[in-house]
């Protein structure tokens, strides 16, 4: 029925993200995808943020009760949302072919998302039990999946996000009747949820409603991804540098770059496959992974910050030479997510005291001994003599910078700073 449904051009379907932290992660992402597919393919996407069922969050995949929310941190959080949704519809459009652009008429950006709180805050309880409630059974909430692993958790659920699935579905019946949007999209663990405002919506509005999930994301291991697990890829750069966002996706492992470009990208199929078959001749080039990276950088920051994010990769893990056109500004630009020191140049420094000027070593003894345990780099060769000179050749990119490395994946970049220089 669905997919009879989508046969008619712009029709409405829509995802709900609550703003119980203050940015979107790459989880939310796999979602949202989904929409703008539709959105290229003529139809309209609606993003719905739980202004309202945020001060309470989803239960679902969690096995504790959320931390409650002021109003103050939940209205600052849907601010931070929308302007990241806004961002992502702009970007987006901006990567369409000219000629999507005009075959499909798109709705103003602002009119695509929608705050639920708009249909809540002039709601009693009361009246809302009364209308709503009674179309709720108890025997199939209990049986919902996220409620039954809650019940069975140390902590239990309380009556809130018991009946979280009950705003959810009245979510949905809202969307239905004011927006004529009778899809929802959201991740497997939704699947009770959606189908509860389906079932909702045929018993009071006597129509067919739609429910489409996605799987959740994971990496090659299996390993759930997102907040509720710690180890959430944020889409705010405050929370996620433009770096470590680029880095994830260049860092996809070669067993997962397919499904991620399948995923995260608008490449065709065939693409992806010619991409994955280039990728698997030289894996250590990582083809697949850069392309990935920056088409997903592209639609979630901008072309600019896709191009900054580039530059950054160059410096630090290839061939920094490529940028000698960039001015020093430009550079500062790129490399303003990694740390970053000015020093002036002085020859008669050592390695250990440079180790602790720019920052890599608290003391010089602690500067001596990351040296000789041979965790310290400059443009990527191991130094193993505290004691040797600083000298020219290590200045890259016209004299300019010099990056240093502790460790495995411990950046930080020194540009330089000659006597002339200096002001007088």
């Amino acid at each position: 029925y669905l997919q009879q449904h989508l046969q008619t051009p712009n029709r409405a379907a829509y995802a709900g993200v609550d703003p119980t932290a203050d940015s979107l992660h790459v989880g939310n992402l796999v979602t949202f995808m989904t929409l703008l597919q539709l959105r290229r393919a003529g139809h309209v996407p609606y993003f719905v943020i739980g202004g309202a069922t945020g001060y309470i969050g989803d239960p679902s995949g969690r096995l504790k009760e959320r931390d409650p929310l002021s109003i103050n941190t939940l209205n600052y959080n849907v601010k931070q949302i929308q302007k990241q949704i806004s961002d992502l519809l702009h970007n987006d459009y901006q990567m369409w072919p000219e000629d999507d652009k005009l075959r499909h008429h798109t709705r103003s950006i602002d009119d695509l998302i929608v705050n639920n709180a708009t249909w809540y805050e002039s709601f009693n309880i009361v009246p809302f039990l009364s209308s709503v409630g009674r179309h709720f059974r108890m025997g199939a909430m209990l049986s919902r999946e996220s409620v039954k692993q809650r019940l069975n958790s140390p902590d239990g659920m309380n009556l809130t996000e018991f009946f979280y699935q009950v705003f959810q579905a009245y979510d949905f019946q809202r969307m239905s009747t004011k927006y004529d949007c009778d899809v929802q999209i959201g991740g497997s663990d939704q699947w009770g949820n959606i189908v509860a405002g389906c079932e909702f919506i045929h018993k009071t509005d006597g129509k067919r409603a739609h429910g489409l999930t996605v799987p959740l994301l994971t990496n090659a291991k299996g390993e759930k991804l997102g907040k509720s697990f710690g180890n959430a890829v944020w889409l705010s750069r405050a929370k996620t540098s433009l770096h470590e966002f680029y880095q994830y996706f260049m860092r996809t492992e070669d067993e997962d770059v397919e499904r991620f470009l399948k995923i995260f990208t608008f490449l065709p199929l065939k693409d992806i496959q010619n991409i994955v078959a280039k990728h698997m001749e030289k894996p250590e080039e990582r083809y697949a992974t850069t392309i990935l990276a920056n088409e997903v950088t592209r639609l979630v920051h901008g072309e600019e910050c896709m191009q900054e994010a580039c530059n950054a990769t160059a410096i630090l893990y290839g061939n920094p030479d490529s940028l000698d056109n960039l001015t020093t500004s430009e550079l500062q630009k790129s490399l303003r997510d990694i740390p970053n020191v000015q020093l002036k140049w002085d020859e008669s420094r050592n390695m250990a005291e440079l180790a602790l000027h720019c920052g890599a070593a608290p003391s010089f003894n602690q500067g001596r001994k990351l040296i000789e345990s041979g965790g310290f780099y400059i443009n990527d060769t191991k130094i193993m003599d505290y004691k040797a000179k600083v000298q020219e050749n290590i200045r890259k990119l016209d004299d300019r910078i010099t990056v240093v490395r502790t460790g495995k994946k411990n950046y930080r970049l020194i540009f330089w700073i000659d006597q002339a220089d200096l002001k007088p």
